[in-house]
């Protein structure tokens, strides 16, 4: 088992991806060691959200996470959807990345009740605060001992936007580690920032820093 030290020294940095990226200053000001996650902060921390349709033990496995280390990357965009006047029009793109460590037999049989939750609630996701939207596999490279990769599409409320977080769920040895890579895209004729191509090099960056 890591510690959380450890783990927080292998979560990818502003020099790790191509473009311009920040660290999203309010997690990384609000732990004593840049990346490290104390248990005080924890609910702080965005949380994998499964439907009815998961198991009691996938639903156990995502409400018992505690995560070690986290990050936030931000894209500095050309075209960002945050302009002045109401211009919202392109793109808002951020990485996160979620680190724990454990007995691997322990990580595994994590690893092994997220990806069934998760699979047990593919398809269409009925209108809420936001919404529909769509929940499908995601092919990604073949990193770690066992991976799992999602595309889940959601429409802004008013469609105005729509949201794509690609998932992919990693599991190495004592480690796992979530990576979503998120694009708001906004404005008629607006492409999605990523191919599949794009995402697995995301991944696979990210897998490379693991211990």
């Amino acid at each position: 088992m890591l510690t959380s030290e450890v783990l927080a020294s292998a979560l990818v940095t502003e020099a790790d991806y191509d473009g311009t990226w920040t660290v999203n200053v309010p997690p990384d000001s609000q732990m004593a060691t840049p990346g490290v996650v104390p248990d005080s902060q924890q609910e702080l921390l965005p949380k994998i959200e499964l439907c009815a349709k998961a198991g009691d033990a996938s639903r156990a496995a995502a409400e018992a996470l505690r995560w070690q280390a986290f990050r936030q990357l931000d894209q500095s965009e050309e075209d960002p959807i945050d302009l002045p006047a109401g211009d919202r029009v392109g793109h808002m793109i951020f990485v996160q990345e979620f680190l724990l460590s454990a007995d691997p037999a322990d990580v595994e049989a994590t690893f092994e009740a997220l990806r069934d939750g998760l699979q047990a609630c593919q398809g269409k996701i009925p209108p809420g605060e936001e919404g529909p939207g769509e929940s499908e596999p995601m092919a990604i490279p073949e990193v770690g001992e066992d991976r799992y990769g999602e595309l889940t599409t959601i429409q802004e409320a008013g469609g105005r936007a729509y949201w794509l977080l690609h998932n992919s769920l990693v599991r190495q040895g004592s480690v796992l580690m979530d990576l979503q890579v998120v694009d708001i895209v906004m404005g008629k004729g607006v492409e999605p920032a990523f191919t599949t191509e794009d995402i697995g090099t995301f991944l696979t960056t990210a897998v490379a820093k693991l211990p």
